[in-house]
């Protein structure tokens, strides 16, 4: 029986619903782990009455609850509180972890990456103790649930010195698009795993958790908030965006080649008669590419992103299971907003993340496609605005919450 918390949505047919909120909690630093430890029962307790529909200051009046689904993670600093019952896992160690931005601004992700922080972020809010990751069908589920969560620790909070055990330090939200395309309009998630390879990869195993055995039944949560820079990818033309990605814009069918004029040519035979995708039935056999040996091609991101040809859930594969939301947000500067994508990734270790970003032929040196050191026509397409990398311990019955045995 699975021991993953709820909003991983692994399963055969099952969707991420289509709103999302992950919020970074910070502990005070007076805080040990008996206080945290009553927190994070409180917090768990209000989520799963609100779950119910139970809003804490309406006794008696339900709500429509939306469906709304919460995960809770532990971050390396969770382990740096005092009084703990476990050492930081292994696997949240320094070699794990991504670097800070710079005092500036900007900076690598990750030494060997091709990922830079954004210009104007100095401080990266997605690397605090704790997030909490609410999902639900309804923008007002997930809204509210961070609103009652605000309110809770507030009323928390020493009437003297006006800290709390734990404070929101970060706020990151998103959702689901319904025509399964992302924000440079090519399908996003083709190559994703298949139902039935997921809960081997996402699922930390013995031999994975070594001396940190109570992880076991577990995963690791890797986040990245990625903005998108539609000004340069706009004024691609579609062939150049082709080439990039890997796939037909409009079908998603991969590419195989390119004819003698450098047009991309996508695989013979898909879609089949009858349908328009390839995520349509009957393309199956088109949604992993196929071997090639042009060199603009085997650079594309399709193929950097997704080497793997060996079982998913072996040692030393890179496949990762992951949930994209897509955000968009006004800014004060033009075009008047900011878009992009929330990745987030479960897995038994965020070593399959860490290599795929770092690798020399994935995405080593690669913002998102093209050859390595060199940012290519898109130039550099994607800059990071958060990250972080979080245990979200397994479900234990009649414990208060997940992760208890480390605080109470």
């Amino acid at each position: 029986m699975s021991t993953l918390q709820q909003g991983i949505y692994h399963g055969p047919a099952r969707r991420p619903p289509g709103h999302f909120a992950l919020v970074f909690l910070r502990a005070d630093p007076g805080a040990d782990a008996a206080a945290v430890d009553t927190a994070l029962r409180g917090i768990t307790g209000m989520l799963r009455g609100l779950a119910d529909g139970r809003v804490p200051e309406l006794p008696g009046h339900t709500v429509p609850t939306g469906e709304l689904e919460f995960l809770l993670g532990f971050g390396p600093k969770a382990f740096a509180i005092p009084d703990v019952k476990h050492p930081c896992p292994d696997a949240l160690g320094p070699r794990f972890l991504f670097r800070s931005p710079r005092p500036t601004g900007g900076g690598p992700l990750l030494v060997g990456g091709g990922l830079p922080y954004a210009a104007d972020i100095v401080r990266n809010d997605a690397t605090e103790e704790f997030c909490v990751q609410f999902t639900a069908q309804t923008q007002l589920a997930v809204s509210r649930a961070v609103v009652e969560l605000w309110k809770l620790l507030s009323g928390g909070r020493d009437r003297d010195t006006g800290s709390g055990t734990l404070e929101i330090a970060g706020i990151q939200t998103g959702f689901q698009r319904d025509d399964r395309r992302s924000w440079i309009g090519f399908h996003d998630g083709v190559s994703n795993l298949a139902s039935h390879e997921r809960e081997g990869v996402i699922g930390i195993g013995e031999s994975e958790a070594g001396q940190d055995s109570w992880t076991v039944g577990g995963t690791y949560l890797v986040f990245l908030r990625l903005a998108v820079d539609l000004t340069q990818w706009h004024h691609l033309p579609r062939a150049e965006q082709e080439l990039l990605v890997g796939r037909d814009k409009l079908t998603g069918a991969p590419l195989t080649g390119r004819d003698a004029e450098g047009r991309p040519v996508p695989a013979p035979g898909c879609p089949v008669t009858g349908t328009t995708e390839v995520t349509q039935e009957g393309n199956e056999d088109f949604v992993q590419p196929g071997p090639v040996s042009d060199p603009v091609l085997l650079a594309s991101h399709v193929r950097r992103a997704n080497l793997g040809t060996n079982d998913p859930d072996l040692g030393g594969s890179l496949r990762v299971f992951r949930q994209g939301y897509e955000f968009f947000e006004p800014v004060a500067t033009a075009p008047g907003f900011r878009v992009g994508l929330n990745f987030v990734s479960f897995q038994d270790s965020p070593d399959r993340v860490l290599r795929v970003l770092t690798q020399r032929g994935w995405l080593g040196s690669v913002n998102f496609g093209g050859q390595p050191g060199s940012d290519g026509p898109a130039g550099r397409l994607l800059t990071v605005r958060a990250g972080g990398t979080y245990l979200v311990p397994p479900v234990r019955e009649d414990a208060p919450y997940p992760g208890a045995e480390v605080f109470g």
